[in-house]
């Protein structure tokens, strides 16, 4: 089996936490390399850096073309050579480029939203919207993460298959560690969508020293970066910045709690790595963490600032919840590991093709 992947704006090699790189890239880089050891796998990127190999079976192929229509035409051209078994096509910009090869590679089209516009609290994209409506309705596959997102795919456009397969996660990077610790985590990009306002805004209502430790970079530009600086100011919030993906563990190992504040969240990988990890999850019940962390691996509160407070209250001052909903969390990722998501991709995609 030879598959085309297709990641335009977001590559493997980047790391994750900053920019445009964050769980998609961890997705892509840990799903392909296992699937790698099935099949051969050819990841297109944008760029210059020409072929690169991510692994045995795998590499990643750069693609200096910021137009979709060329862009396509370079994948159609290997294609003649290569001639891969099925495509899958990674966010809505690939969406576009699985739009343009349509019809002309004669494969299974295969596409991952991994974040559905029309789903957002913030403010929506109308053209992105639009265009991710008529990737619904043209792709002949559609793999989402959570059995929530796949049932408003199914009410928007009936007659679309969508199947559900999970994110996973690394559960040997992962792993428990003692829970001494009295300090918040936030793992992830400074980005609007994230909320990190909220949990600001949080730990300004408890009125009580506890110490926030933020990792991840800009995503949306310094303004961004900066004004969620200032807006913390005067409350023991450490931002850490971008670290690398291999010292991540690390940082989940000295933590308490893990806060997942987005207020949009597609699946949720950083609450999985939380539950590898022992560690208990507190976040919005109206996310894709609904599926993975539940009610029994952390505390999923109805939106609003208060709410969250109280959250972080009660896990702060309880320990043994705190080890109890940890314990759970593991035990639960556990199901989660990327060889068992790896060989469910493999025996879907090996359907779609007989098919």
């Amino acid at each position: 089996m030879r598959i085309c992947v297709v990641s335009y704006h977001s590559s493997p090699l980047e790391p994750a936490g900053s920019g445009k790189s964050g769980g998609m890239n961890v997705f892509i880089s840990h799903l392909y390399k296992t699937l790698a050891r099935f099949c051969e796998i050819d990841i297109f990127v944008r760029g210059d850096r020409g072929h690169i190999q991510l692994g045995p079976g795998i590499r990643v192929i750069h693609i200096n073309k910021p137009n979709f229509n060329e862009f396509a035409e370079c994948i159609i051209d290997y294609h003649t050579t290569r001639h891969y078994d099925l495509i899958h096509t990674h966010y809505w910009l690939s969406g576009m480029i699985g739009l343009v090869t349509k019809g002309v590679l004669k494969i299974p089209w295969v596409h991952s939203l991994h974040t559905f516009e029309i789903l957002k609290r913030i403010k929506k994209d109308q053209v992105r919207i639009e265009i991710e409506n008529e990737i619904i309705k043209r792709c002949d596959i559609l793999i989402s993460p959570t059995q929530k997102e796949a049932i408003v795919i199914k009410q928007m456009n009936p007659s679309t298959r969508v199947i559900t397969i999970p994110h996973g996660v690394d559960n040997k990077r992962f792993k428990p560690s003692a829970d001494g610790h009295s300090t918040l985590l936030y793992v992830g990009r400074i980005d609007p969508i994230k909320g990190l306002d909220l949990l600001v805004d949080a730990l300004r209502f408890l009125k009580r020293e506890i110490r926030l430790n933020i990792v991840g970079g800009p995503s949306k530009g310094k303004e961004n970066f900066e004004s969620i600086k200032t807006y913390a100011n005067g409350l023991p919030i450490h931002f850490l910045g971008k670290i690398n993906y291999e010292e991540l563990n690390k940082h989940y190992s000295k933590a308490s709690i893990v806060i997942v504040p987005s207020y949009y969240e597609s699946f949720g990988l950083v609450g999985l790595e939380a539950m590898a990890s022992a560690r208990p999850v507190i976040g919005f019940a109206d996310t894709g963490l609904s599926e993975t962390v539940g009610r029994d691996a952390g505390i999923l509160v109805k939106r609003s600032v208060r709410n969250l407070a109280h959250a972080i209250t009660h896990l702060f001052n309880n320990q043994g919840s705190r080890y109890t909903l940890g314990l759970k969390g593991r035990e639960k990722a556990l199901h989660y590991e990327w060889s068992y998501i790896a060989q469910r991709y493999f025996v879907t995609y090996e359907k779609i093709i007989k098919s």
